[in-house]
């Protein structure tokens, strides 16, 4: 059998939704015999990753890119080109037209463009608007990180359940421990406190980083100057307000961009990982930071209470009292916050890329066997 992935997303800066498909990426290529695997648009291999910037060189960037460009709205054959051979086409939503031909599969990381359009920039609304419209009926089947999204895509789209195969993500290994290099130079280039709150996410409306600043502004001052709140992260859309109120903060220090490198060694080093966020489709962060042994507190919300399980503490995002009372408890009681921090570690192990590559396989494998019969 042989695969065409759509690998649009290593073209272009991205966090989440780039990470997880560079890591699988990493792992399907290795497990992926018998069968073949290989890269649209005319990617002939997996290059390092950087969130910052393409992972490709100028002129592969711009020649897979301008591919999908003239796909999508030149309606040239550029893509039909590509999947002549293939038996599968795992697309992505950047791919407007997907052609005829092989069995038609794709990852749907979360619905949110539809579910919560008012958070999102007009860009991400208008090609998950297509993609929902004239490519998911499409599909033969299709992977989801978690149940939560499963379920929306049922009661939102209509998808039938024996189209949704539920694939959760995995964790890098390095998350798990940081080396004394990392630590040290992560303090230095950062500027880190001795003890800090940590968010993780890009400053957009969705991740709620407003109710977090509510909660923790409403922490006694002691407090807030003892453990700073430390905000990595994209820049992010339609956070103008969230800005204004971290400038009202001293104890608020927005950090941006963090290197892959040392990205663990900051999760490691925090006090208490907090991830509010109103939606997700599985919450990357919040899997990084179990495996780096912080102490989390995040949403009751969509897929995040099947990744922390019963390691941490779930409040209602729109409860910023709650919030600011379950970050109080954590951080007055260092040695139950260790004891959480050991138990995310234990549960984190369970998130492997080299179980998500499998069951990936074995989802290829399932699909292209159905549809023979």
């Amino acid at each position: 059998m042989r695969i065409l992935y759509d690998a649009t997303p290593l073209l272009m800066r991205s966090a989440g939704v780039k990470n997880y498909h560079h890591s699988l990426l990493s792992q399907l290529m290795l497990l992926i015999w018998p069968h073949e695997i290989t890269l649209f648009p005319y990617l002939d291999e997996l290059t390092p990753n950087h969130n910052e910037r393409s992972n490709y060189s100028t002129l592969e960037t711009y020649r897979g890119l301008g591919a999908v460009l003239a796909s999508n709205y030149l309606r040239l054959p550029t893509a039909k080109r590509a999947v002549q051979g293939a038996d599968v086409f795992h697309v992505t939503p950047h791919l407007w037209h997907p052609p005829e031909g092989p069995v038609l599969t794709s990852m749907v990381h979360d619905p949110t463009p539809l579910l919560m359009p008012e958070v999102h920039t007009a860009s991400n609304v208008r090609y998950f608007e297509h993609f929902a419209a004239n490519v998911l009926p499409r599909l033969d089947a299709m992977i989801v990180p978690s149940y939560a999204v499963k379920n929306d895509l049922m009661e939102l789209c209509g998808v039938e359940e024996e189209r949704i195969s539920v694939v959760m993500h995995g964790v890098d290994e390095d998350f798990f421990e940081a080396t004394p290099a990392q630590r040290e130079v992560s303090r230095t280039q950062y500027g880190l406190p001795d003890r800090y709150i940590l968010f993780v996410g890009s400053m957009e409306p969705r991740k709620n980083l407003s109710g977090l600043l509510e909660a923790f502004a409403s922490l006694p001052e002691k407090t807030q100057r003892s453990f700073p709140l430390v905000i990595v992260g994209a820049t992010g859309w339609r956070n103008q307000e969230i800005r204004d109120e971290i400038g009202k903060n001293p104890n608020v220090k927005v950090i941006g961009y963090v290197s892959r490198e040392l990205l663990p060694a900051v999760y490691e080093q925090c006090s208490l990982f907090v991830f509010p966020s109103h939606y997700e489709g599985f919450g990357m962060p919040v899997l990084e930071a179990m495996a780096a042994g912080a102490p989390v507190i995040t949403s009751n919300a969509s897929a995040l209470p099947e990744v922390i399980g019963d390691t941490g503490i779930t409040i209602d995002p729109e409860d910023s009292a709650a919030l600011a009372t379950s970050m109080a408890k954590i951080l007055d009681d260092p040695q139950n916050a260790a004891l959480m921090g050991s138990a995310a570690r234990q549960r984190a192990r369970r998130f492997t890329w080299e179980r998500c590559a499998l069951e990936t396989k074995h989802f290829f494998e399932m699909i292209a066997e159905s549809t023979e019969r």
